[in-house]
């Protein structure tokens, strides 16, 4: 029992001292101050102005419309391409879309009918 005491204590110590030595970076002055290595480059700048998501320009396909309700997604889960609903693969029960937000699929931009055909279009400001 006795040897089973020392050896958690032990351990504690060597915990204690590692966490204190951790908390130092290297070459630190000052003790508890952390310094990133001198070849990690520096974070990066801070984004101007807002950040957005969408195309920069509209993507448009063979099929004819007349309408915005004649245009749907190319394919049910993140769709780079509108086509006119006959031609549209339809979303099946067993269908898993992932949750990630694509900028330039429908996740973000609208289906219309854009001069005469179906597209895919940056969506409005």
């Amino acid at each position: 029992m006795q040897s089973l005491r020392l050896s958690f204590a032990a351990l504690v110590l060597g915990l204690v001292a590692c966490a204190g030595s951790a908390a130092e970076g290297p070459g630190s002055t000052e003790p508890g101050a952390i310094q990133s290595a001198p070849n990690e480059p520096p974070p990066p700048a801070a984004a101007e102005g807002p950040i957005t998501c969408g195309l920069p320009a509209p993507v448009v396909s063979e099929d004819p419309c007349t309408k915005d309700a004649e245009c749907a997604p190319a394919e049910p889960c993140h769709a780079h391409a509108c086509v006119a609903v006959a031609h549209a693969k339809l979303r099946t029960p067993d269908t898993v879309c992932s949750t990630m937000l694509d900028c330039k699929s429908v996740d973000a931009n609208p289906c219309v009918c854009h001069e005469g055909r179906c597209a895919l279009v940056p969506k409005p400001n």
